[in-house]
């Protein structure tokens, strides 16, 4: 049969040793407490009663001759004593300190997840009643709404991206209603444009390094000079006579993206995808578009002058007529890029028709473009420092050669670009596409 054991002493599988330690202290604190007293006792009768001294020096069974000696002896013997429960007491103030810190810590804790629950309560209602405004009929409406989700967002680090997905789609979903589109045809809407300036100019700290998409939004006429949209996704926006002048657009994808006189000056679009864009008429002066990628891009009159565009793809890309005076092309990958009608000095004609229909039936002049060569080592640092680690190490590598050697304006014999003239059919094709556009 099991002898039956204290429930402080067992768990269900285990010694309860927490327990157990706690009543061996107890019980320890007045057996000590009572050999004192016996001690004491002992002490006095030893001091003041000499009928009974010797029974007593021999009860201690230690050799004591003398009084003195016993005196002494019972005395070390209390000291001890008093030191253990000195100990004692000390162990128990320190577990009770211990106990309520830990009881305090444990409220804290309590009360900590008690106001985060409230809090995500709270974040919760704000965002559902925020989202509710945004669906409104009423544009002042709608715009509350989106700034409610904004400051939600600068509030809530974890919320960011949802909320920047919200209002991404918000912009995607009301740009892309037909009546919208009628109505701001080349100019945004109020509530578009405030949202747009909100999120990537003013306040694009906030949304920082996250997913931006504005895949086929009707953004034409947009203000966006000094935007952040790096990595952003464009594919099949409508950015017509948008202003982007020094614009962060490194890295954004613009396949297919119509920027039919969009205004691009000193942009930084290191690394973006413009495979098959639609750019004719637009401005790129001093933009920086290293390792760029515009294969089969429409670049027709486009105003180039002074671009940095070293080490990227124009495979297939059409420049009929496109200005191109200081432009760097140093590795660029040329094959069947189409060139006739380029020119690379002398005066540029504003209007895209006069620029087109002025170089009917011109010779391609590239004596003004930069194929290779006339780097300096502080110019090729310049070119790669706002591009990622790998992408500055590959370019690097490949504009090295171009370092401390001569300019060189001569097309390479192995490009395969098309030079020459084009005709006035070609011309007013692509004057007719470009009216249609914009």
């Amino acid at each position: 049969m099991t002898p039956h054991l204290p429930r402080p002493f067992l768990t269900k599988n285990t010694f309860n040793f927490s327990g157990l330690w706690h009543i061996l202290v107890n019980r320890l604190d007045r057996i000590l407490a009572g050999f004192l007293a016996f001690l004491t006792g002992l002490f006095l009768v030893v001091m003041f009663s000499e009928k009974v001294e010797d029974s007593i020096v021999r009860l201690l069974g230690v050799g004591v001759e003398k009084k003195s000696e016993a005196l002494k002896f019972l005395g070390i013997g209390m000291g001890g004593i008093l030191l253990a429960l000195q100990a004692l007491a000390s162990h128990t103030r320190a577990k009770a300190m211990e106990e309520a810190a830990n009881a305090q810590a444990k409220a804290t804790e309590e009360q900590a997840k008690t106001n985060q629950n409230t809090e995500k309560g709270q974040r919760q209602e704000r965002l559902k009643n925020a989202i509710e405004h945004l669906g409104h009929q009423s544009d002042s409406v709608r715009l509350g709404g989106a700034y409610e989700l904004f400051h939600l967002a600068q509030d809530t680090e974890d919320l960011r991206q949802t909320i920047l997905d919200i209002l991404c789609a918000h912009i995607r979903r009301t740009t892309g209603e037909e009546e919208y589109r009628e109505k701001y045809k080349w100019k945004p809407s109020e509530e578009v444009q405030s949202l747009l300036t909100l999120l990537f100019v003013q306040k694009h700290e906030v949304f920082k390094g996250l997913h931006i998409n504005l895949r086929g939004s009707w953004l034409n006429g947009t203000d966006l000079n000094g935007a952040h949209l790096e990595n952003a996704v464009l594919v099949d926006a409508r950015l017509q006579k948008a202003e982007l002048e020094r614009a962060r657009l490194q890295k954004a994808d613009f396949w297919r993206a119509h920027l039919q006189g969009a205004r691009l000056p000193f942009a930084h679009m290191q690394g973006a995808q413009l495979q098959e864009a639609h750019m004719q008429g637009s401005l790129f002066l001093g933009s920086h578009m290293q390792g760029a990628d515009l294969s089969q891009a429409r670049l027709q009159g486009a105003q180039l002058g002074g671009i940095r565009l070293q080490c990227a793809d124009l495979f297939g890309a059409c420049l009929q007529g496109a200005q191109l005076v200081g432009a760097n092309l140093q590795e660029v990958q040329l094959g069947e890029t189409q060139l006739q009608g380029v020119i690379s000095i002398g005066d540029f004609l504003p209007r895209f028709e006069e620029r087109i229909r002025g170089r009917i039936g011109q010779e391609s002049h590239l004596s003004g473009v930069v194929f290779a060569g006339g780097l300096s080592q502080a110019v090729l640092d310049s070119l790669v420092k706002d591009l990622p680690d790998n992408e500055a190490k590959r370019l690097r590598e490949k504009l090295r050669p171009h370092v401390g050697t001569p300019l060189s304006h001569q097309l390479p014999e192995t490009s395969k670009a098309i030079i020459g003239a084009y005709s006035a059919e070609e011309a007013e094709e692509w004057i007719a596409e470009y009216k249609k556009a914009t």
